[in-house]
């Protein structure tokens, strides 16, 4: 029900989009990443980190929301 692409920026941080086609409340989860948006789309860009780590925080994010 829930997508999400991260790519690493030029200045050394990940973006990563989220999209929602169903329950899930994408907002929520970036806004643990530091980035906002509506229930169906949302971002956050995470500063000085690598894709690795991005994925580990976006990973633990998913957690949170699922537990919540």
């Amino acid at each position: 029900d829930a997508s999400m692409v991260m790519y690493p920026t030029e200045d050394g941080g990940v973006f990563v989009s989220a999209r929602s086609i169903g329950e899930v409340n994408v907002q929520l989860i970036m806004e643990k990443l530091g980035g906002g948006g509506n229930r169906a789309a949302a971002a956050a860009q995470i500063s000085d980190t690598g894709l690795k780590d991005a994925v580990a925080r976006l990973f633990a994010a998913i957690d949170e929301y699922i537990d919540s």
